[in-house]
């Protein structure tokens, strides 16, 4: 073998080398990619069905002065500013058992959750928590289902202490020039046992 024939054969493998090394970095970034688009769809997931779950779990007591479930129909600056508050006997971060459910769209600079925001408190004690379910969500739209009368009307808003609606659909929407995932931009529609 001579030098020449040695160089051009180092110099072969060399460019080899470089180009599978090349290969591996864009393998790497692909996965890389792959992996946050399947985060996010699983942090949408996990938002939808926790939230889902929270409202299914609504109820009401038979105690004069208990809680009610409010659905108040809101804007702010034109866009929807909905708002809801129950009661749920669905899972919580405070645990299991009664706790007020309210979800907003938190716009308060001062506090440390922005967007979508719910916060737990007990029952019938005094813990409390403000959790920050998702930043990218600027604006929240309820309706609320009734069968009142023997009709379905869809509602802006609902306040009672004695009747639930019979579902409840939220739809969540992103800050102007913003997305959010595919997920979330779907509706959460929520049937509730016991409405009417």
């Amino acid at each position: 073998m001579t030098l020449l024939e040695l160089v051009v054969g180092l110099t072969i493998t060399g460019l080899v080398i470089t180009a599978g090394f090349a290969a591996l970095q864009v393998l790497q970034d692909r996965r890389a990619q792959a992996e946050a688009v399947m985060n996010a769809v699983t942090r949408a997931a996990n938002e939808r069905t926790q939230i889902a779950q929270w409202i299914a779990g609504a109820r009401l007591t038979v105690e004069e002065g208990g809680p009610a479930f409010r659905g108040l129909d809101g804007v702010h600056d034109g866009i929807h500013d909905d708002a809801i508050a129950f009661l749920t006997t669905a899972p919580t971060p405070l645990g299991t058992g009664e706790t007020l459910v309210q979800l907003y769209v938190d716009r308060d600079s001062a506090t440390p959750e922005q967007g979508l925001t719910a916060v737990f408190s007990e029952w019938r004690g005094t813990a409390t928590r403000r959790v920050e379910l998702d930043r990218s969500v600027a604006s929240l739209e309820a309706r609320y289902l009734s069968n009142v009368m023997g009709q379905r009307v869809w509602l802006p808003s609902w306040v009672s202490s004695t009747v639930l609606p019979a579902a409840v659909e939220i739809r969540l929407l992103p800050a102007a020039n913003d997305t959010l995932p595919p997920l979330l931009q779907l509706p959460i529609l929520v049937p509730l046992r016991g409405g009417s």
